[in-house]
């Protein structure tokens, strides 16, 4: 009887029972199958990834570590043409001869020799052995221990390499030296270096360096899975620099799958592929480390039981909770759905509101998941954006300062201060007193201004210097000028940005004073008020703004980015503004600058520093 037959036979409750089986079961073993196979490409795709970077950091760190000890070596070429130096011992065959002023016998040349070989040793903790052969004496010097040892060899049985080279792993050895070595000497690798007679091709002498292998094991550690992967750092010919099986350490390589990591077909430097034989059934993934003294490969080998594990454990797992993922499918895709939708509706707001220019939002959102972190990306981004504000307008003020110390460089100030002193005292020596005020007067507003050290100064220090401006702009308007001091004595040691007040001051003479038209008066005028704010005015009779103007320059002068502004108002360039964002740049950002017409003429400057008092005392 056919499938078919016993279908139409079925009672409706049986024809429910097979259909709802099919409609469940099918799903869920497609479910599974595809899942198995995505998760293992996946895996595949990742693995290869992960083992290409962490390869490449593995050739990156030994070729650096390998460097560092070849540049070691090279220590011998140091100083090649001071008398006590290595090469020029190796140069002139130690002999007593080359060293007429310090040494006079070969025993005090061997402490020498033993010297430079002792600092190479020291150089790098790593370094077991340094063993030194010279060829014209046929003989070896062997640095062990913090002691030197000598021996001649027979005739011919020393070659040296024509190039620096590095022997693989091996046990070390004394190089033929009647030395007693311990029981268990340490597995090392060694480096080989011929020394030549510059700038020829002859060759002085080998130096050659034992390090310990152990190095390279600490180096590549974290490369591998020790419990379940296998790694191997082996030379060109396949003999086995390091291995994460100890007992390989030393020998030769001789599986199939290495003639593939080396095959002339294959001139990539790093590479993968899938090997089963041999007993190893699995990926194989290798980096090629190659410098001009030696070409290695770091080989892992990662077998499917492991590399797939996960997805071995992901397809058991699906096959157990498949029939309750189908009863909690719709409450678990409302549950997740909420629960992502949420926080992300949540930063589309913030978003919003950033949009909109608002980058003080404060973004609310704690998850640790991907969204979670997210928002902490954009805080970070709005940090960072905001530092950049605030530092193009630090870099800003910084560049108006610099153009302030620019303008007072531009002549040479010590000639000149020297030559206004000689000026003065021939004034004073033919009695012109006046004269020699004067002189004074511009020699100290120079010196105010050649002092670069001080980028603060106290406001009675500003005072002298605008005092010496004043005493040269009356001898220019004579009678007509008036000048009357209000000081606050508690604030003269109150410490404030250089040249604050002379601008304001200058400003007068440039804008407001014009001689003639009546009697030009000038008040400055400080006080300290009991909460420790400090306040500077800057008051004239000159022709003053109109009140349109007056609205116009306070505005401009509150706004962010007004260069244009600050160039019509000072021909210098350094503007009201600037001596605002130099204020608040000192103290807080509380300080103020305003400006106001008085009336029937004039023009006010106030500064306003909150808590200067107190920021004086810090």
């Amino acid at each position: 009887m056919t499938a078919r037959t016993l279908f139409r036979n079925a009672t409706i409750r049986k024809k429910m029972m097979l259909l709802f089986l099919i409609a469940t079961i099918v799903p869920i073993a497609a479910s599974i199958a595809i899942s198995y196979h995505e998760t293992r490409s996946s895996i595949t795709k990742e693995a290869i990834s992960k083992n290409n970077r962490l390869l490449s950091l593995g050739s990156a760190n030994i070729v650096n570590y390998m460097n560092n000890i070849n540049q070691k070596s090279l220590a011998v070429y140091n100083s090649m043409n001071v008398p006590r130096s290595l090469y020029y011992l190796l140069e002139h065959n130690l002999e007593d001869e080359a060293f007429p002023n310090g040494i006079s016998d070969v025993i005090e040349n061997r402490n020498l020799l033993k010297d430079h070989l002792y600092n190479i040793y020291q150089s790098m903790k790593e370094f077991y052995k340094i063993r030194l052969y010279v060829a014209s004496q046929n003989t070896s010097y062997l640095l062990w221990n913090d002691d030197i040892k000598v021996g001649k060899h027979e005739p011919g049985t020393i070659a040296m390499a024509p190039k620096t080279y590095i022997e693989p792993t091996h046990i070390s050895h004394n190089y033929g030296l009647p030395i007693k070595s311990p029981v268990n000497e340490e597995p090392v690798f060694s480096l080989h270096r011929p020394i030549f007679l510059a700038p020829s091709d002859t060759q002085l002498a080998e130096l050659t360096i034992d390090v310990k292998v152990g190095v390279l094991n600490d180096l590549n550690r974290q490369l591998y899975d020790a419990g379940n992967e296998k790694f191997y750092i082996v030379n060109s010919d396949g003999a086995i620099v390091l291995s994460s099986e100890p007992d390989f350490i030393g020998k030769r390589l001789v599986n199939d799958w290495f003639h593939t990591v080396t095959a002339p077909t294959s001139n990539a430097e790093q590479g993968h592929f899938k090997w089963n034989g041999g007993g190893f059934n699995g990926m194989i993934f290798y980096q090629q480390v190659k410098t001009n003294y030696m070409n290695w490969y770091l080989i892992k080998q990662t077998p499917d039981s492991h590399l797939y594990a996960t997805a071995n454990e992901t397809a058991l797992l699906n096959m157990w909770v498949g029939a309750l993922c189908l009863a909690v499918a719709v409450i678990a895709t409302l549950i997740i759905s909420y629960r992502f939708t949420k926080p992300l509706l949540k930063l589309i707001g913030y978003v919003n509101k950033i949009d909109s220019g608002n980058l003080g939002v404060q973004i609310d959102i704690r998850s640790n998941d991907e969204i979670g972190l997210l928002a902490k990306r954009f805080r970070s981004m709005m940090q960072t954006i905001n530092n950049l504000i605030l530092k193009e307008y630090r870099l800003e003020l910084a560049n108006k300062t610099i153009q302030l110390k620019a303008l007072q460089a531009q002549v040479n100030p010590h000639f000149l201060y020297n030559a206004l002193q000689s000026v003065g005292t021939v004034a004073l020596q033919q009695g012109n007193k006046n004269v020699y005020g004067l002189i004074a007067s511009l020699g100290k507003m120079m010196r105010y201004q050649m002092n670069m050290a001080d980028a603060e100064v106290e406001l009675s220090q500003e005072l002298d210097y605008v005092q010496a401006y004043l005493d040269l702009q009356k001898e220019r308007f004579d009678a007509s000028l008036d000048v009357i001091l209000m000081i606050d004595e508690r604030t003269r040691s109150i410490r404030m940005p250089k040249m604050i007040v002379q601008p304001l001051v200058e400003n007068f003479f440039k804008h407001g004073f014009s001689p003639g038209d009546r009697p030009a008066r000038l008040v400055i005028a400080s006080s300290l008020s009991d909460e420790g704010a400090l306040t500077i005015v800057v008051s004239d009779n000159g022709s003053g703004m109109a009140p349109r103007e007056i609205a116009a320059l306070n505005a401009a002068i509150t706004q962010e980015f007004r260069a244009e502004e600050e160039a019509e108002e000072t021909g210098s360039g350094i503007g009201l503004r600037n001596i605002l964002s130099r204020l608040r740049l000192s103290f807080r950002k509380d300080a103020s600058l305003t400006v106001q017409q008085l009336h029937p003429h004039g023009f006010s400057v106030t500064l306003h520093i909150p808590h200067a008092q107190e920021e004086e005392q810090r």
